[in-house]
């Protein structure tokens, strides 16, 4: 099947060669999804959004008499309208996110990175405000929530910034980002979950309040899920320094049967906490996660 361009602008092996995150986010919202902006919310805010035209019986003072008096043409200004709404984007970024399979166009802390930027990028576009927090084994990013395009600017500076190293530390970054939450937010958490399941689902709690709402988006690579090919391979910790030997083939069956054991559990206890959860893979486009996030977006509205 032929690949259409806005396969192409979501395709992480294309977006990978763009290193600036901003304009990155321009590309796969503007460029590769451009219905989206029949869903932004657009009013009387504080920042000017756009010109459109006017419609016959609108009150008047939306019309711009500056361009009418140099055009002679109707147009009316919109504003992006402040929803008073909070977006905390929670980036893992522990050693393991540096894993890139063979296979692979980027790492899953890239493609982590690549949407968070977006779905910043489309809270900006809302009039939203966002804040971003990262960590491992310390704090890596904190930003509290703003809004406005200098603040998106610092956001993106600070997803830019990350780097995947140390051990995570799950229970005490996040027992220090939910004491500084404000009411009325929406939280998305990448990460790969990994050895997080009796952990993580507890620090989640915070989503069965009606106030709240939490999209959680595990990133894998493809080979930990199916592994790689070859007679013998060594594999080695990325958190740690211990090491194992075998063939992929011996364990393959096995070893699948207990990944698809640990990802429905792992889903099966953010239910229980009523935190959404969803399952990507850093060999597939960034539309269904994209999406996802605005389904939920819009909900709050």
């Amino acid at each position: 099947m032929a690949r259409t361009a806005e396969t192409d602008l979501l395709d992480p092996a294309h977006l990978r060669r763009i290193e600036d995150f901003g304009l990155l986010a321009r590309v796969v919202v503007d460029g590769a999804m451009p219905g989206i902006h029949r869903s932004l919310r657009q009013g009387r805010g504080s920042e000017f959004f756009q010109y459109r035209p006017y419609d016959p019986g609108e009150d008047l003072k939306v019309v711009d008499w500056k361009v009418f008096a140099k055009r002679e043409e109707l147009v009316a200004k919109t504003f992006q309208e402040d929803t008073n709404f909070n977006l905390f984007l929670v980036l893992d970024s522990s050693a393991s996110m540096g894993y890139t399979g063979s296979e692979s166009s980027c790492s899953k802390l890239r493609y982590a990175s690549m949407l968070a930027a977006c779905f910043a990028y489309l809270a900006y576009r809302q009039g939203d405000r966002v804040g971003l927090f990262a960590y491992s084994d310390s704090i890596r990013q904190w930003i509290r929530p703003g809004s406005g395009s200098a603040h998106f600017g610092r956001i993106v500076a600070g997803i830019s910034s990350l780097e995947a190293e140390g051990v995570n530390r799950h229970e005490s970054a996040w027992d220090q980002l939910i004491t500084k939450m404000p009411g009325k937010s929406m939280v998305v958490f990448l990460s790969d979950f990994l050895e997080a399941e009796e952990v993580l689902p507890d620090r989640l709690r915070f989503a069965m309040s009606s106030r709240y709402e939490a999209l959680c988006l595990q990133v894998l690579d493809k080979e930990e899920e199916e592994l790689p090919d070859g007679d013998a391979l060594r594999f080695v910790e990325m958190e740690g320094d211990r090491e194992v030997s075998t063939s992929p083939q011996v364990i393959l069956s096995d070893y699948q049967a207990k990944m698809n054991q640990f990802k429905g559990r792992l889903a099966q206890k953010m239910a229980e906490v009523s935190a959404e959860f969803e399952s990507v893979r850093t060999d597939q486009n960034l539309g269904h996660a994209l999406r996802r996030f605005l389904g939920m977006r819009n909900r709050k509205i």
